[in-house]
């Protein structure tokens, strides 16, 4: 069977890796104000973590290192 789509899509086929850690290393933290967005680079993941976007953006206000532990913490606990 063959479908056909309306546009070309991008998936991904490789398998997904796993890792197991229990400690997270933040390398730094950028805030992006034009964007409404706080990313954080953590060491033992590839890819930056988002941590507040938009609204959630705007309703930390000025965060702090406790802001980001938490959020860190709440993401992978």
């Amino acid at each position: 069977m063959i479908i056909n789509l309306q546009t070309p899509q991008t998936v991904v086929t490789t398998p997904e890796k796993t890792k197991t850690f229990s400690t997270l290393t933040v390398d730094r933290i950028v805030d992006l104000p034009s964007q409404k967005k706080v990313k954080c680079f953590v060491k033992e993941l590839k890819d930056p973590v988002l941590l507040w976007e938009g609204a959630a953006y705007d309703a930390i206000g000025q965060w702090t290192d406790s802001d980001v532990q938490t959020k860190l913490t709440e993401l992978y606990s």
